[in-house]
């Protein structure tokens, strides 16, 4: 369910965005249960970022066409590189273990943020943060260096 207006966007402190995703990595427990290694890929992390944005903006926020084209171009290119970085680590493991345990994961995160969100609200400083590092991972471009104020 949407708010009648879309929630507005803040400016939260790097520290809170980290600390809005850094539980949610922490019980992600899909990406990585066919791993015998102890560390997981860095960029998995950074797909779950990706799908925690995606699964709060959707809920609470409006999202234009082509910001949503935007962000779905960067995101399939982190599941592209999440992908290999798993063939890497898990030579022995098929192209169909690999996507049901990103599927996983996937489903594993959404419910958590949906569940944060039914609690908490989308006013939520977890979930303002998630929807602004949505429209952070929309308007970025590979290889360019972040926006600054001045731009």
């Amino acid at each position: 369910m949407r708010p009648a207006a879309p929630c507005p966007v803040t400016r939260q402190p790097p520290r809170r965005l980290l600390a809005a995703t850094a539980g949610l990595f922490l019980l992600i427990s899909g990406l990585a249960s066919p791993a015998s290694a102890d560390e997981r890929p860095e960029i998995l992390n950074i797909l779950s970022q990706f799908v925690a944005s995606s699964t709060a903006a959707a809920r609470c926020d409006e999202i234009d066409d082509d910001q949503m084209v935007a962000f779905l171009a960067n995101q399939q290119m982190i599941y592209l590189q999440s992908v290999m970085a798993l063939e890497d680590q898990h030579p022995e493991a098929t192209g169909e273990q690999i996507a049901a345990t990103l599927l996983r994961g996937q489903e594993d995160i959404q419910t958590q943020v949906r569940q944060r969100i039914d609690e908490h609200g989308c006013d939520d400083p977890n979930a303002q943060a998630l929807i602004e590092l949505f429209a952070m991972q929309a308007e970025w471009r590979p290889g360019r260096s972040p926006r600054n104020d001045t731009e």
